[in-house]
């Protein structure tokens, strides 16, 4: 009898350690539940989590449904607007986003520049020096135009402006340029040029000439890659571009069809030097589009700051800087608010999980030992030993990422320290 009661005091020691030790779990697992803060809303609109204050200069909304993410955009673009931010969209097809921009602010505060409203012309209303340097500035490094081609673009402006005509876009694409010289002559000699604003024109056209090849091939590829939303000859007097648009007070939209137009886009974000510059804040909004794909984008991205500030959204806004941990990592670290929902790529949820950060996570380890007693009466002894040790862990897992359905966001607010999860409604 005695033997048995031993061991049934030893089998209770043993119960007694197992509730300590679920005890310390459930003691441990609240408080990295804490540390963790993640503040878990019920069902919520995306819209209810930005301020008309908030800091706008760079944020990035990643993954889930698009619809989400348009509307996420276009509150952002309000609190931009609200701001004093002149706003730049660069999209490739989200109609969603053309109507959701439409139905929000209204088709006369909005210029949507696409296939069926092709009115894009960087050149409307800029005078020579201004076209030379968008020219000169958007040449892409695999084609680029020497600071000598501006002599060669002046003398084609002032020979249409000779024609008493302001020098469009399209002129630029369909000018003769083997035959350009010729042609001053000819309007000279007829009497539409004086002899004097001739030499200047041939005179231009000559210092710049050895630029000719690089230009000529400028404009051939800006013509393939701004087709569909350029101004023409029949539609020029509703030329738009982001000056005008700037002065109209209005969104500008433009829909470049492919995130592979680099030189289109280049055009579109060397405008905003000319915007800046007169004293506005500029903000341009990009829509999967890599931002590799354009010198100029990646340029302006990396710049930052509160006169331009950059929104970047996507499926997968990792995978938009091209696989590349710096840039990622750069962009992320400025912005004030990251918008994250679901993503296929373990590859892109990890490095989202890194962006949204890590946290102090407390583990327990247990040693366990045990020993029988067999001299004259039967007993068992225990004992049980645990450490506490502290490791950094994401704050959210990448699988957790990886899991979430396309309309659960985690959202993680810098500017007022909060990290949320919610669903949108």
């Amino acid at each position: 009898m005695r033997n048995y009661l031993n061991g049934l005091a030893g089998l209770m020691m043993v119960g007694a350690n197992n509730r300590m030790n679920r005890k310390t779990l459930r003691k441990i697992q609240e408080a990295n539940e804490m540390n963790q803060e993640i503040v878990r809303y019920r069902p919520s609109q995306i819209e209810a989590f930005f301020e008309d204050t908030d800091p706008v200069e760079s944020m990035f909304f990643s993954g889930g449904a698009n619809s989400i993410r348009v509307r996420a955009m276009i509150r952002a673009i309000e609190c931009a607007c609200i701001q004093g931010y002149m706003v730049l969209v660069l999209h490739c097809g989200n109609a969603e986003l053309e109507q959701g921009l439409n139905g929000y602010f209204g088709v006369s505060n909005v210029c949507l520049v696409n296939r069926s409203n092709p009115v894009y012309d960087p050149f409307a209303g800029a005078s020579n020096a201004e076209i030379a340097r968008l020219v000169v500035s958007s040449a892409s490094k695999n084609n680029k135009i020497n600071s000598v081609g501006r002599y060669y673009l002046n003398g084609v402006s002032d020979y249409i402006r000779s024609n008493h005509k302001s020098p469009r876009c399209y002129m630029f694409i369909k000018c003769p340029h083997l035959t350009l010289i010729d042609r001053v002559n000819n309007a000279e000699s007829q009497g539409r040029i004086n002899s004097s604003d001739a030499r200047m024109i041939i005179s231009q056209i000559m210092q710049g000439e050895v630029e000719r090849g690089s230009i000529e091939n400028f404009f051939h590829e800006l013509s393939l890659q701004g087709s569909a939303v350029l101004a023409r000859k029949t539609n020029a007097a509703y030329a738009m571009n982001l000056m005008e648009a700037a002065r109209r007070r209005q969104i500008f939209s433009v829909d470049i069809q492919s995130g592979s137009n680099g030189l289109l886009i280049n055009f579109l974000v060397n405008e905003t030097e000319a915007v800046i510059s007169q004293g506005s804040k500029m903000l341009i909004v990009t829509d999967n589009i890599r931002t590799g794909s354009s010198e100029a984008l990646m340029s302006y991205i990396k710049r930052g700051g509160s006169s331009n500030g950059a929104i970047i959204s996507s499926d997968d806004v990792f995978a938009e800087f091209g696989g590349s941990d710096n840039d990622f990592f750069a962009f992320a670290g400025k912005c004030s608010k990251l918008i994250i929902s679901k993503h296929s790529s373990a590859y892109s949820c990890q490095k989202l999980s890194d962006a949204i950060g890590s946290y102090d996570k407390q583990e327990i380890s247990s040693s366990f030992s045990r020993n029988v007693n067999y001299f004259g009466r039967w007993g068992v002894g225990s004992g049980q030993t645990e450490n506490i040790s502290i490791k950094h862990e994401n704050i959210v897992k990448p699988e957790e990422i990886q899991r979430l359905n396309s309309d659960e966001v985690y959202i993680l607010d810098k500017y007022s320290g909060e990290l949320s999860y919610t669903s949108v409604i």
